[in-house]
């Protein structure tokens, strides 16, 4: 199964997001697809960090990755993050994972026991399960992976 590099790229400014980007691509090479950007008001947890209006767009890259390389595209996107932080404070919040023909997953600090541990630190989520071109969510699944739109460009970029 054919697993292609995904991020989702939560951004306070255009500039930032562009560094971001640029930092990504020399990374992990060029781009399959990207979508268009969506206001991410889904929540008010990030504005104290962030600030308000925020943008969010996801990248996929023509790279393939397997469950235990996104501990190390973890580490790397922290440091991107921390690299764009004004104040000690995140404008930038990425989330890496991988798009598969059957699911979505992205990677945490943060573990659950719906999400598996891949290495001390890191966790994946199944955000997304497909079947076919049927979109499976779950109580976990975050609110923008719900969206119609957001869905459509999803499955519209499976392997």
């Amino acid at each position: 199964m054919v697993n292609l590099l995904f991020m989702a790229v939560m951004y306070s400014s255009e500039d930032l997001f562009d560094s971001a980007r640029f930092d990504l691509i020399e990374k992990y090479g060029d781009l399959r697809s990207e979508s268009d950007p969506y206001d991410f008001n889904f929540t008010k947890y990030y504005e104290k960090e962030m600030g308000k209006n925020l943008k969010k767009k996801f990248l996929i890259f023509k790279k393939e990755v397997s469950k235990e390389d996104l501990e190390s595209v973890k580490f790397f996107i922290t440091e991107i993050e921390e690299k764009l932080a004004i104040n000690g404070n995140r404008k930038v919040n990425i989330d890496p994972g991988y798009l598969s023909s059957k699911e979505l997953i992205l990677a945490t600090w943060k573990g659950k026991d719906f999400k598996e541990k891949i290495s001390e630190k890191v966790w994946v989520h199944k955000v997304l399960e497909f079947d076919g071109n049927e979109v499976v969510e779950f109580f976990h699944t975050f609110a923008d992976y719900k969206v119609k739109e957001n869905q459509k460009f999803i499955l519209g970029n499976k392997p």
